[in-house]
């Protein structure tokens, strides 16, 4: 009972309290029966849709709005600050426009909410002000481009809706929205990132800026290379102006290559500029005046006739990379011939020699010995028991008399030429000599022996030159191809060699008895028909006028790059063609014909050594010009063939448009560069609008280093050193040269160094006339005075030395000469001029490659420096007359310039020189317009490139944070182009003294400082 009781305490009636229950239900059952059914779920609900469609369309709007900001001012370098840092290095732009969707959608949502009766919604992302906040919500936003980037699909999660009833929280739901929005913002941004790409590219690193700068520097260096040579006055092949204009063709090319079409004012300048500098180069004007800009730029916002082409590129020139050139053996057949003619008769080069070998025969005895009868040999008999031998000695008495016994038959091929047979007896005495201490004493004995001995004298044709091998008739009897003796006196020749110095038919016979017969072998050489030499000569000459036929065709491009051999090719096509050069006959008529044709044969070799030592010394010489080549960054001649070969790369047709389906769609695209033609001059604002005001821009600085300037000086001495074996000296050829080009200016200190150089020609030129009087005393029957005479007039022909040395370096003076010998021989013959010719050739040639007709380097260069100073100083004087700066240009292109391919004296086929071109350039502003992503109907979107520091209120506290800079559309790039032209003449290559010539700002283009802070831009 009483545990009952306490647990009854602070208890409720279960009746009272399913009475209170159902009395609570009914009220409110009642009170939503008044109010409508469901209310306040279906008004959430509505509202939650509205807000829900409000948010979408806030969306995209801040996706178009960011994009068209994105654009305006892409950020493409993060700046170093709190804010920046949200930007990665690697995408910055695109971490850029996915912080100004959030940032935009933040605001536009922030003014978008639903309201019906107390019932409200609203759409939000976080709110987020420091960087790290900042980052969380950029991670929300996913951006992608669509339709190669002409529309944005843009992905933000975690977008939150909101449902209140008054200030009751009626739903709350996170979503994810996605939009499609057609903007080519992305687009855009990728072909400038493209576009920038291209023109840092090098010609070896795919199509861009380098390679069509290649493309377009070519037919310029060639055509003014080739004027150079012909004799236009052009002192620099590649300057400046060219460069400049090149690299705006080749950027112009870029542009429509990558999208689809290129800047309408920037075609308008090029086309101005390529008159402006066609009108200077034929008017031999050189200078680089501040008016080139205002002459080629067009002031802004003039129209422009968009359609306008861009100046092409073909027929502007026939000298071309594309040309063949034909090698061919001329030269060294001719020296070659020159060759055999005066080598020495002991040498197995010489014609003599070759002539000789036709005529060798080996001959020998062929003996039998048989011994009919003997006494025996008697033996020592000491005188007593203590008697020692100590020596013995036999004497022989020999005793010939005549048989008529066979003698030994020939061998297979040999001829035998005489026999005879003898009877011999030899009567021998012997004698013993003894000792016994300090005694001595001799004893003795005789015996005799019989023998019958036969002797034959052979002998077989055994010519050693290189004719192939066939038989030859007659042979050892008069006759053959000029009824010589053709070997007819041999027979004779070896009797008296093998028999008659040996003693005669019984001494010979006697010796063989008695196994003593000193020479059984010997070469003897038939006597050679006196006209042989004449008829041999006639017939090389005709060889080597078909030698002379002999060519290779080559490219231009090849010789220029290095990367051809024409003495190797040469020599391998005659060493094929051999069979058919030496053209031997079936059978040989008697020796001299095979003499003939041995005498081909030695030509032909000696051409063929020719050629392949002027191989070995191209390939030597090739690695030094590859040593040059990499100073300037580039790996080899290879290397350097290869980038002239992308000058016909084939370009993909570019398209005008950028294609695009729905929700894109196809995007034209218009380049705008400001300036809109780049100069290494200083461009103004009222210009190019994109140059900030009240400073200096230069949008593009070049450099151009011409490698073989003069033939001497740093980089030439490392390719020539190995032509004259010491590099602190130069040619004999090179200093006349600046000799004779001095002339027009020699007064003062030119007059002084000029005549100092002469002196130095003149003295270089007393080895060339002690070689010239040799080979004529030598190839001639004058006398010593008479040769003398006959050189000095040759000589006299040039009337100061720098003419004579270079009518020695041409072949001139080698010709004079032998005219000159030939009037002093009683009867002149044209065809003894012209062996004459040949052996001096040769003769000249050879004292050239001697230190003794080198010049110091020192006075040549100071005569050049002192010359090209008092021209120029001329040119000042007049620097209005553009006559006056013709007669400058004409007076430095007399200067040689250029690398021979095989240095002189030698196989000289061609000369080049190699430009080595660098360009640095930068757009004030570039701009690409476009009419899709306009935010009105008819307007345009644009993308601009300017070098503005990008700032933007990030933190909402009304100041703009700093993001990152708007970089500049700059670019960077070199190439090298290589021109071949014919030998002699002043070769190519810029002669003005400025080897590395400079333009604009080198080596960074813009400002003045190359600060984006100093050089900020245009309003």
């Amino acid at each position: 009972m009483t545990r009952l009781a306490e647990d009854r305490r602070a208890r409720v009636p279960f009746a009272l309290l399913g009475v209170l229950l159902l009395v609570g239900a009914s009220t409110y059952a009642a009170a939503v029966t008044s109010q409508g059914p469901n209310r306040i779920d279906r008004g959430a609900a509505a509202a939650m849709d509205r807000a829900s469609a409000g948010s979408t369309a806030a969306l995209r709007s801040a996706v178009g709005e960011a994009a068209r900001a994105a654009a305006a001012e892409p950020v493409t370098d993060p700046g170093a600050t709190p804010y920046g840092r949200l930007l990665s290095d690697r995408r910055p732009f695109r971490d850029a426009l996915r912080l100004r969707i959030y940032l935009r959608l933040r605001e536009r949502l922030d003014a978008t909410r639903y309201r019906r009766g107390s019932v409200t919604a609203v759409a939000s992302v976080p709110a987020a002000t420091t960087p790290a906040e900042l980052r969380r919500a950029m991670g929300r936003v996913a951006v992608t481009g669509v339709e190669n980037g002409t529309a944005l699909r843009v992905t933000v999660r975690n977008l939150t809706l909101t449902v209140r009833d008054g200030e009751r929280l009626a739903a709350r739901e996170n979503r994810t929205r996605t939009v499609t929005v057609s903007t080519p913002v992305l687009a855009l941004h990728d072909r400038a990132s493209a576009f920038e790409t291209r023109l840092n590219r090098r010609p070896l690193e795919g199509p861009g800026l380098g390679r069509r700068l290649t493309a377009r520097l070519y037919p310029v260096a060639w055509a003014r290379g080739y004027g150079q040579y012909g004799g236009l006055p052009i002192a620099n092949v590649v300057g400046t102006r060219h460069v400049e204009t090149t690299t705006n063709g080749a950027l112009l090319e870029t542009q429509r290559a990558v999208f689809g079409r290129s800047d309408p004012a920037g075609r308008r300048a090029m086309r101005r500029a390529t008159l402006e500098l066609g009108v200077e180069d034929v008017t031999a004007a050189s200078s680089v005046d501040g008016k080139w800009a205002k002459r080629v730029l067009p002031r802004p916002n003039r129209r422009v006739n968009a359609s306008t082409e861009l100046p092409g590129r073909r027929g502007a020139s026939a000298p071309s990379p594309d040309r063949r050139i034909g090698v061919d053996v001329a030269p060294l057949a001719g020296r070659a011939l020159a060759g055999l003619r005066t080598e020495s008769p002991r040498s197995n080069r010489s014609l003599d020699a070759a002539l000789r070998a036709a005529y060798r025969v080996e001959a020998s005895l062929r003996t039998s010995r048989e011994r009919t009868g003997h006494e025996p040999r008697p033996d020592p008999d000491p005188p007593g028991p203590e008697w020692h031998l100590t020596d013995t000695s036999v004497a022989t008495d020999p005793t010939v008399e005549s048989s008529v016994e066979t003698a030994p038959a020939a061998g297979d091929g040999e001829r035998r030429f005489d026999s005879f047979s003898r009877h011999v007896i030899l009567d021998r005495r012997i004698k013993w000599t003894w000792e016994r201490g300090n005694d001595t004493l001799t004893t003795g004995g005789t015996w005799t022996e019989r023998y019958r001995v036969g002797v034959a004298v052979v002998g077989s044709y055994a010519p050693n030159g290189s004719a192939p091998d066939r038989p030859t008739a007659p042979r050892f009897a008069r006759g053959g191809a000029l009824g010589g003796p053709n070997l007819a006196d041999v027979p004779e020749k070896v009797a008296t060699r093998l028999v008659d110095r040996q003693g005669g038919r019984d001494a010979v016979a006697a010796a063989v008895a008695n196994a003593s017969l000193d020479t059984t072998e010997a070469v003897v050489y038939g006597d050679r028909p006196s006209d042989l030499r004449s008829w041999a000569y006639a017939d090389l000459t005709r060889l080597r006028e078909r030698l002379a036929d002999r060519s290779v065709e080559v490219r231009a491009d090849r010789v220029a790059t290095y990367t051809v051999n024409p003495p190797a090719k040469l020599a391998i096509e005659l060493r094929e063609r051999r069979a058919a050069l030496v053209d031997p006959p079936e059978r040989y008529r008697g020796a001299a014909d095979r003499a003939r044709v041995n005498a081909r044969v030695a030509l032909l070799d000696a051409t063929i050594d020719r050629l392949e030592r002027r191989a070995r010394t191209h390939e030597r010489t090739r690695e030094t010009f590859g040593d040059v080549l990499g100073r300037v960054g580039v790996e080899s001649p290879r290397s350097l063939r290869r980038m002239v070969e992308t000058r016909h790369t084939p370009a993909a047709s570019p398209r005008d448009r950028i294609a695009g389906s729905p929700p894109g769609g196809p995007v034209g695209v218009v380049p705008d560069g400001s300036p809109a033609y780049l100069t290494v001059e200083s461009v103004s604002h009222d210009r190019a609008r994109g140059v900030p005001p009240s400073r200096p821009y230069r949008p593009l600085s070049t450099r151009n280093v011409n490698l073989f300037a003069v033939p001497y000086g740093d980089t030439a001495d490392a390719v020539s050193a190995s032509a004259t074996d010491d590099p602190s000296r130069v040619r004999l050829r090179t200093a006349a040269r600046v000799l004779v080009a001095s002339g027009p200016v020699a007064n003062g200190s030119v007059s002084e160094r000029r005549r100092a150089l002469s002196r130095a020609v003149a003295a270089s030129l007393d080895g060339v006339r002690r070689r010239a009087h040799r080979a004529v005393r030598n190839g001639t029957r004058l006398t010593r005075p008479e040769a003398e005479a006959a050189v000095a007039a040759a000589f006299d022909r040039w009337p100061d030395p720098g003419r004579r040395a270079l009518a020695a370096a041409n072949g001139s003076l080698a010709r004079a000469i032998a005219v000159a010998a030939d009037r002093g021989a009683a009867t002149p013959q044209p065809e003894r001029v012209d062996r004459l010719e040949r052996r001096l050739d040769v003769a000249v040639a050879d004292s050239l490659r001697t230190d003794t007709t080198t010049v110091a380097e020192g006075l040549v260069s100071e005569t050049l420096t002192r010359m090209r100073d008092r021209a120029l100083e001329r040119a000042s004087e007049a620097a209005t007359d553009r006559l006056a700066r013709g007669r400058l240009n004409e007076t430095l292109g007399a200067v040689p310039a250029g690398f021979p391919v095989a240095p002189v004296p030698g196989y000289w086929y061609a000369t080049v020189n190699v430009w080595e071109v660098q360009v640095r350039g930068a757009y004030a502003r570039f701009t690409l317009r476009t009419r899709r992503g306009a935010p009105t109907p008819g307007g345009a979107s644009r993308y601009v490139r300017d070098g503005s520091t990008v700032r933007l209120d990030v933190d909402g506290d009304g100041r703009d944070e700093r993001l990152g800079r708007d970089e500049r559309v700059d670019f960077r790039t070199r190439t090298v182009v290589a021109v071949a032209v014919p030998p002699y003449r002043n070769g190519v290559g810029d002669v003005d003294g400025d080897a590395d010539e400079r333009g604009g700002s080198w080596p960074e283009p813009g400002c003045t400082s190359w600060n984006p802070d100093a050089c900020p831009a245009a309003d």
